[in-house]
């Protein structure tokens, strides 16, 4: 570097014969070899090397420098090369630090080249970070949800510590110094990313607690918010509702208030009805043998049921045995799961016959269908059981009641 100082400055000599302006000449042209070789290394990294590092990791069979060593971490990292090339370059440029106002000048471009360097390192380690969250978001990982949180906060945090590094190199002071000095205004930063910090701890207790990850089914009551959920970030929740619109919510509310995850029934494979059938109170009485043998012959009643046994038996107990029968043989019934069919405490509305039971398939259109079509043969065999569902009269009934009420004068006259 000395020999070409030397041949430079006598080159500029040579050329111009102010001594002053041949000293400048040469300073501007010791920056520019070192400066020009920076970006011709880089541009060459970016031309040859990466296409080469590329190449290699398609052909590997690992799935993780897809992602981790894609172009875009190439590129951020090609960028940082003629930076710190130029740096290694500039203090044997010696020539910058003589005369009386080239030291401060020096000084000057070497803040500035770290500055540079600076800068390029936050955008690399952030291209890192964002292929996290691809990566995370992307592959079966799904459980790992929590990383989207976690890394987004630590961009937050390497975009804060990148900005007071650069703030301390301009004005040349510590970097450690000017973060610890920066505790007095600790409570502002905690007002400013509150919702971060709060976002960030309740990210990790859902993971952690396994509550909640994308793709799961969730209804939160108190918000009207029912659907699947699409992203779980730093900050939002965000889920697509069965009506196809978009809702956010903030991760610590999942945490503080209650919310209904589905995904056990997914994984479970098999969805659970519990449907109720109001019977009259009136119409629940021992059933004779001229209605079981009528029951019998329908195939209303289970073959071993004895029409011919001296006890007693209730239609309502006929019922729920056939019920339990019936929607035992229906398709897509889960066997590994328990059936029932029982009444619960009488209410004025009727006695509650209350039917549990559960279908393999837990797809939200076909689970109704078939639920549907189940109630709807249990309400229909009811009255051969003798057996009437509880209905409050309506409008009709009482102008039925009010014509009778009418006809009757009219008759005894």
């Amino acid at each position: 570097m000395n020999t070409l100082q030397t041949y430079v400055n006598e080159l500029m000599l040579s050329v111009i014969s102010d001594a002053d302006a041949a000293y400048w000449a040469t300073v501007v042209v010791m920056l520019l070899v070192p400066a020009l070789l920076a970006a011709l290394v880089g541009a060459l990294c970016r031309r040859l090397l990466l296409p080469v590092v590329h190449l290699w990791v398609k052909r590997t069979s690992n799935k993780w420098d897809d992602y981790f060593l894609n172009p875009p971490v190439l590129r951020a990292g090609c960028m940082v090369v003629p930076g710190v090339l130029f740096a290694m370059f500039l203090p044997y440029l010696h020539v910058l630090r003589n005369g009386e106002d080239l030291p401060s000048f020096y000084h000057l471009i070497a803040v500035l080249t770290n500055v540079y360097i600076t800068g390029t390192v936050i955008h690399l380690i952030n291209t890192f970070l964002s292929n996290i969250i691809v990566y995370t978001t992307e592959t079966s990982h799904r459980d790992n949800h929590h990383v989207v949180g976690i890394v987004q906060f630590l961009k937050i945090l390497v975009y804060g510590l990148g900005i007071i590094v650069i703030v301390a190199l301009l004005l040349g002071k510590n970097p450690v110094n000017l973060i610890a000095g920066l505790g007095a205004a600790a409570t502002v930063l905690m007002l400013v990313f509150k919702d971060s910090i709060l976002g960030l701890v309740a990210g990790i207790q859902l993971s952690a607690n396994k509550m909640l990850k994308p793709g799961d089914w969730v209804t939160l009551k108190n918000h009207g918010i029912d659907g699947v959920v699409e992203h779980v970030s730093l900050t939002t929740v965000k889920i697509r509702n069965f009506d196809n619109t978009i809702s956010t919510v903030p991760p610590y509310t999942l945490v503080s208030d209650s919310f209904q995850n589905w995904d056990g029934m997914v994984q479970s494979g098999a969805r659970r009805v519990k449907r109720s059938l109001f019977i009259d109170v009136h119409s629940i009485t021992f059933a004779t043998a001229e209605q079981m043998a009528e029951l019998k012959q329908k195939g209303l009643m289970l073959p071993e049921r004895n029409t011919e046994a001296s006890e007693k038996v209730v239609n309502l107990t006929l019922f729920r045995e056939y019920a339990e029968h019936y929607l035992s043989q229906r398709p897509y019934i889960s066997h590994a799961h328990f059936l029932l069919a029982r009444h619960l405490e009488p209410t004025p509305t009727g006695v509650p016959v209350e039917l549990w039971f559960f279908f393999t398939d837990t797809r939200f259109v076909v689970f109704e269908h078939m639920a549907a079509e189940a109630m709807e043969h249990l309400l229909a065999v009811l009255p051969a059981f003798g057996l009437r569902h509880y209905q409050q009269p309506g409008g009709s009934d009482l102008l039925r009641m009010s014509q009778n009420m009418h006809k009757a004068p009219e008759a005894t006259e």
